[in-house]
């Protein structure tokens, strides 16, 4: 089975906005449920249910040796490749930064060539990375949501894309191959539902309670599963 790899843009995001995703994703990989069949945690062959993951951290700039200070929890973080040097990526994942932020050009032109080659399957982004994805023009004439505090700022400053209300009832929005979800946590609960159609219940189940997580559908509802 090819890996399957996700692209993240590194820049000043909050980290639980792409860490809380990728913690939802990373216990279904091969490599880890085959260490927990080696000792004994989970049944023979578990890890045949299960993904083989990759995830890479793409600098800014040409430099990737710089770390990037998530200053609202000083942590640092390494990027593991840069736009240059960035190997095919399936899918991409914009965590949400202060909405002040601005996407380098550099980086713009990488996102915008990724999905030109139709390289990538699906578009991820969360809380206030929607606006970041709007910076590139790829969310023009799209269905999109936002943190919703701050979702008629958006409006004005990014009124080519279909925002929805604050009223609306869905966490998160699926147009096409663009997902985007109006928060961190809700974020979580959106890749939870996209894990589920990847992977079947046995896996997510099992995943969500090593997480003791109780994922919510898009109406914010608890799911049963």
């Amino acid at each position: 089975m090819a890996p399957i790899r996700f692209g993240i843009p590194l820049y000043d995001y909050q980290a639980i906005d792409v860490i809380g995703p990728l913690d939802v994703l990373a216990g279904t990989s091969v490599s880890l449920l085959k260490n927990y069949e080696e000792n004994g945690f989970v049944r023979k062959d578990f890890h045949k249910l299960g993904l083989e993951l990759e995830f890479y951290h793409i600098s800014e700039t040409a430099d990737k040796s710089k770390p990037k200070n998530l200053f609202l929890e000083n942590l640092d973080v390494v990027a593991t490749v840069t736009p240059a040097d960035c190997p095919q990526i399936d899918y991409l994942l914009f965590g949400g930064p202060l909405p002040s932020y601005r996407l380098s050009d550099e980086m713009k032109s990488f996102i915008k060539e990724r999905v030109a080659k139709n390289e990538i399957k699906t578009i991820f982004t969360t809380c206030i990375g929607a606006a970041v994805l709007a910076q590139t023009g790829l969310l023009d004439g799209k269905r999109a949501t936002v943190n919703l505090g701050f979702i008629d700022v958006a409006r004005q400053m990014y009124p080519t894309v279909n925002w929805v209300e604050k009223t609306h009832k869905e966490n998160w929005v699926i147009d096409g191959n663009i997902w985007t979800a109006n928060g961190a946590v809700t974020g979580m609960d959106m890749f939870a539902h996209w894990l589920i159609q990847q992977v079947g219940e046995e896996l997510a189940k099992f995943q969500f309670e090593a997480l003791a997580y109780a994922p919510r559908g898009i109406d914010g509802k608890l799911l049963e599963l």
